[in-house]
């Protein structure tokens, strides 16, 4: 092997040359030597027949969920007028959420992606004196690929969802979408992998990041079409309106997928190294369904670390001396009666605050991003498009994850819960309130975008006020009930008290009832939407709902470990009742 450096491209000869290791040619055909390997020995097992199937199965379940959410949405047209308002400001809307995936982009390849490598491709490919441009650039073809397939996917099904109230041609309308989603996804890893290739900081990144978001916002706020992602929008609006000039935002993400290929080259091997042990593990969580452990996968790929100092400087109530002590009684089983509860409360609420007043401002800006979008999809709700509501709740359920840390902390140690002298919900029902604080804070934040995009009425800002607070406790209730109960054990003896064909459903409905419980504070939006003539009282009603909800939840997290207990003593009971006979 000639040069004998990793990397040596000028040793002997030239690097362009098909015969030397390190050219392109010869990278690309050793590349796909390796890959007719793997794939030859991936599917010496492979069982056609059962691919069929799935696919078979996977096609069905999707065409029947795309079909019922698009009927959700409903067959009511909109009026000339409100198509003239959409056509005004639609395409600026669609270009804030392109300009998102551009920051998104942006903020991955600032800390090193978006490839995500095996560990062997790092320490085999990358380190080898092979052409290291080629080597990756084939890896990030086929994520584009993969990712271009997704978001044209994802386009389609909005598309059709937007046909089902602006009509005029469905083929154009999906078309359109899987045009858009495409491009989106595509530019977004394209600016990742240009910021990572050319090694731009992130004080660079955030400073592109704030200029693509602030001027997609600006041509929200003037109702115009200036920026490079707005014109992408516009192109999803082309069966109502045909505009040319929204070929430069087609042209810019086609820049930006290009540029990004060609820049990919200059990754960091560190970094690629550090990513590819991180995914491998987030991976093996996905798999086993550990939503807690994906968080802080995530947060560790995002190098997201609390603060060193807490934003505010400590008030006398989050100091360990000023709590109030309790009343001493003559009784020591009366002083641990009603001392206990009160203890552990105070406890928790200076321990919830300290944590939360080191939340790292990149979480903080994520929770407000949520709360905004929250907002802005129980307005879509209030407008007629029911599947936005599903979207508030998921967008305050990820906020709650965000908020529940403290109690996702003293979950991950269950030796220090244990060690207090108090029942373990007691200390995690104590740890909730400054949580629901802060996400009652960033409800707020949806509360004012709601408002805003319902024009600023009283009627509009009386309902919000009243959804705002079940709502975003709800995604409280959400994020908690998934913190507390965990990953999926792989065997209890519980399971013995339901059919085996039952524990499919039953991991199903494990996994999608803490999402479901968030959503359910966003449902008194359709309550009022169903009552034109009075929906403030109708969004009060359905409040309450969801707040008797919320209670059952906080009993739930006080009382479901002595619940579980006397489970496994029944079955303990029984066990031991069949041995005897």
């Amino acid at each position: 092997m000639a040069g004998g450096i990793p990397g040596d491209q000028g040793s002997s000869g030239s690097s362009a040359s098909s015969g030397r290791l390190g050219s392109p040619a010869a990278t690309r055909e050793l590349l796909a030597d390796l890959r007719r390997v793997r794939r030859r020995r991936r599917i010496e097992e492979f069982d056609v027949g059962e691919a069929v199937y799935k696919a078979y199965v996977a096609a069905i379940v999707g065409g029947i969920t795309i079909w019922f959410a698009t009927g959700f949405v409903g067959g009511r047209r909109e009026t000339q007028d409100a198509v003239t308002h959409i056509l005004l400001r639609g395409p600026a809307v669609v270009g804030v959420a392109v300009a998102v995936a551009w920051v998104i982009g942006l903020r991955s390849g600032a800390r090193g992606g978006p490839l995500a490598l095996e560990s062997a491709f790092v320490r085999h490919v990358l380190l080898a004196p092979v052409d290291r441009p080629t080597a990756l650039r084939s890896s990030a073809w086929r994520l584009l690929r993969f990712a271009a397939t997704a978001g044209a996917g994802a386009g389609i099904v909005v598309g059709l969802l937007a046909y089902r109230r602006l009509g005029n041609g469905w083929a154009a309308w999906a078309a359109c979408g899987a045009l858009v989603g495409a491009l989106t996804v595509g530019s977004g890893l394209g600016a990742a992998m240009v910021v990572g290739g050319r090694r731009v900081g992130r004080a660079g990144s955030a400073l592109v990041a704030v200029l693509v978001v602030g001027w997609s916002v600006a041509d929200v706020v003037a109702s115009s079409i200036s920026s490079p992602a707005s014109l992408l929008g516009e192109v999803a609006f082309w069966p109502l309106r045909f505009a040319p000039t929204a070929m430069i935002g087609v042209a810019v993400a086609g820049l930006l997928v290009g540029w990004g290929l060609v820049s990919v080259g200059g990754t960091s091997i560190e970094a690629s190294a550090r990513r590819a042990s991180l995914v491998g593990l987030l991976r093996f969580a996905v798999t086993v369904r550990d939503l807690r452990t994906v968080v802080l996968l995530r947060r560790q790929l995002a190098q997201e670390l609390p603060r060193q100092h807490p934003w505010l400087n400590q008030r006398p109530w989050l100091k360990s001396g000023s709590a109030a002590k309790p009343r001493l009684s003559s009784s020591p089983r009366k002083f641990k009666a009603s001392a206990g509860p009160w203890v552990a409360g105070t406890a928790g609420w200076r321990r919830a605050w300290r944590s939360i007043l080191r939340f790292p401002f990149g979480r903080l800006l994520r929770m407000v991003l949520l709360g905004l979008a929250a907002g802005a999809a129980a307005y879509g709700g209030w407008k007629g498009i029911t599947p936005l509501v599903f979207g508030a709740g998921l967008a305050l359920f990820v906020a709650g994850l965000d908020a529940t840390e403290p109690l996702a902390q003293a979950v991950d140690h269950p030796w220090a819960t244990d060690s207090y002298p108090h029942p373990r919900g007691a200390v995690m029902l104590g740890l909730l309130p400054p949580c629901a604080v802060a996400m009652a804070g960033l409800g707020a934040f949806g509360v004012l975008c709601a408002w805003a995009l319902a024009g600023g009425g009283l009627g509009a800002f009386e309902v919000a006020a009243i959804i705002w607070l079940p709502a975003s406790l709800a995604g409280l209730a959400g994020a908690t009930i998934s913190t507390v109960q965990g990953a999926q054990p792989t065997f209890r003896e519980s399971d013995l008290m339901f059919p085996p064909e039952f524990l499919g459903a039953r991991v199903g409905v494990r996994l999608l009832w803490p999402p479901l419980v968030a959503t359910a504070g966003v449902l008194p939006v359709l309550a009022a939407r169903s009552t034109p003539a009075n929906p403030v009282r109708s969004a009060a009603s359905a409040s309450v709902v969801v707040i008797v909800l919320l209670a059952g939840v906080a009993l739930w997290v006080r009382h479901q470990d002595s619940w579980h207990k006397a489970i496994a003593d029944s079955l303990d009971a029984v066990k031991l009742g069949g041995i005897s006979k």
